[in-house]
């Protein structure tokens, strides 16, 4: 590679990673229920207490790979706990996508111009800067899901030795991160019968043989835990949700749509959805419209190799995949690629318009960075507002209010009765700035992630309560605010974000002095 050409990526890759942490420094990092848990088992990983089970998935019975547990665990121990430390590293991660989306484009084009500007449309992706710093094992798809199809591409194009194990690697590490991402299996096994000529025995051994070393800890889990994901695969294949059974074929086809719509819109002009989505049906009627035009006897072009991955998601409507933004990961880096191509060709013949296109991807994708990130993971957050920047706050609060005495602590919380996220918190943050952790009076944490703070001694007068509202149904919130009031008499309410705290005084029962 000339040198100019590196200094360029490398230039793409800096604004990249900058534009991924920029807010880190506010603190802007959701950090809820899974984030809590994963953090904690990032630190048990690194304190020797190796796993080999990952995070659950959506489906009751299927469980994600327990790849992304080791890839935080450096990052929680070198930062003593720290999720903001953990959102610098993964945010690396992801930037360093550049490399492989100007790879890819290369690849399949030829083009060091195009591939450029490919691997700038990704720098500047909204979604792609979502994922960066979400504390959640779907974001590693950024960067595997490419992997298939640069080894894949690598394969059966171009008979590369490499090919074979680059997209099982590729593919295994998806699987891993997404449980899901078993999709592109599809893509994958269509490719490997078009360019058939160029896959021998040996070939297909070798990528069986590397994928199942990327997956083996997934296969490691399913001997020793009774292969529970056989129930959640039945269940998923039999599409038991009612939503899903009430749907016909035609809303189906809607319902892809708009997910084709949301992907291009993300990443490639996310300011508005009907022009992002418009612009994704351009992208791909250029695709089409070059590959007719295509004189070439070749099986393998790039016009049906981009498509097919694009469409890759197809599938997943079929089984749920419609409320989980996630699992279209790793889609992005084909849509910024079919964008790169189009505004690459309008050059050719149409400037002005080539210009236009391309300004208003970079100020969209650009002004809304500057708006939304600061608030968060805003495209995948459950809980909206459930930021380092608040908790901290919240945190902070609590201890200034308890002026260095005892307190006794009770959650409200998503999932309810698990106090996992304000544990990690008051034991990472908490507890380090203030020297003290505080005490517990909500359900019993035995057995749960971070069960470590102490029962509430007979003594201690000051409470408090966090109520988090925005995801607990109303009927159960009240409830447990109803016990809480048999424990304790509201002093004073204060919102922070996503959550509220109550600061509460106990209520004496007969015989507590």
């Amino acid at each position: 590679m000339k040198k100019t050409i590196f200094l360029a990526l490398f230039g793409i890759f800096i604004l990249a990673y900058f534009l991924r942490v920029v807010f880190l420094k506010d603190l802007a990092v959701t950090f809820s229920y899974d984030q809590a848990r994963d953090a904690f088992s990032a630190l048990q990983i690194a304190g020797g207490h190796l796993k080999i089970l990952g995070p659950p998935a959506s489906t009751q019975g299927l469980f994600h790979g327990v790849f992304y547990y080791y890839l935080l665990a450096p990052a929680y121990w070198l930062g003593h706990g720290s999720p903001i430390v953990a959102a610098y590293w993964m945010a690396f991660l992801n930037s360093l996508s550049v490399f492989l989306v100007f790879y890819l484009t290369y690849q399949v084009s030829k083009k060091v111009g195009l591939a450029l500007l490919a691997a700038f449309f990704f720098a500047i992706s909204f979604e792609a800067i979502q994922y960066a710093t979400w504390l959640s094992n779907p974001t590693l798809g950024v960067w595997t899901v490419p992997l298939i199809y640069i080894g894949l591409w690598a394969w059966v194009k171009e008979k590369k030795n490499w090919g074979p194990p680059l997209a099982a690697i590729g593919l295994g590490l998806s699987v891993q991160s997404e449980i899901f991402l078993a999709y592109h299996i599809i893509p994958l096994l269509l490719w490997l019968w078009i360019g058939r000529n160029n896959v021998t025995r040996r070939s297909r051994a070798v990528f069986f043989g590397f994928f199942i070393a990327a997956i083996s800890s997934m296969l490691i889990a399913e001997v020793k835990f009774g292969f529970k994901s056989v129930g959640g695969v039945t269940a998923l294949l039999s599409s038991q949700d009612p939503f899903l059974n009430r749907k016909s074929l035609g809303d189906f086809l809607v319902l892809y749509l708009n997910q084709f719509g949301r992907i291009f819109t993300n990443n490639v002009l996310p300011f508005n959805a009907g022009y992002g989505s418009v612009l994704g049906l351009g992208a791909i009627w250029w695709a089409f419209a070059n590959w007719r035009r295509e004189k070439s006897k070749e099986k393998v072009l790039w016009q049906p190799y981009l498509l097919t991955f694009v469409f890759a998601y197809l599938p997943a409507v079929s089984m749920g995949g419609i409320s989980t933004p996630f699992l279209s990961v790793g889609l992005g880096i084909a849509a910024v690629i079919l964008a790169a191509f189009l505004v690459y060709g309008l050059w050719k013949k149409h400037r002005k318009i080539a210009i236009m296109l391309f300004v208003a991807i970079v100020i969209s994708n650009l002004g809304i960075i500057f708006s939304e990130n600061k608030k968060g993971e805003m495209l995948f957050a459950i809980q909206s507002n459930m930021t380092i920047r608040y908790e901290t706050q919240g945190i902070d609060y609590i201890y200034k209010e308890a002026s260095g005495k005892p307190f006794s602590l009770n959650s409200i919380t998503s999932p309810l009765w698990i106090n996992t996220t304000w544990s990690y918190l008051f034991n990472w943050y908490g507890r380090k700035k203030y020297g003290y952790l505080p005490q517990w009076h909500g359900s019993d944490q035995t057995s749960l992630l971070g069960d470590n703070l102490p029962v509430t001694a007979p003594e201690t007068r000051l409470y408090f309560l966090i109520i988090e509202p925005e995801d607990v149904p109303g009927n159960f919130l009240a409830a447990e605010i109803g016990k809480e009031n048999n424990k304790s008499m509201l002093l004073q309410e204060t919102r922070f974000g996503g959550f509220i705290v109550q600061k509460r005084e106990r209520i004496v029962n007969e015989g507590v002095k």
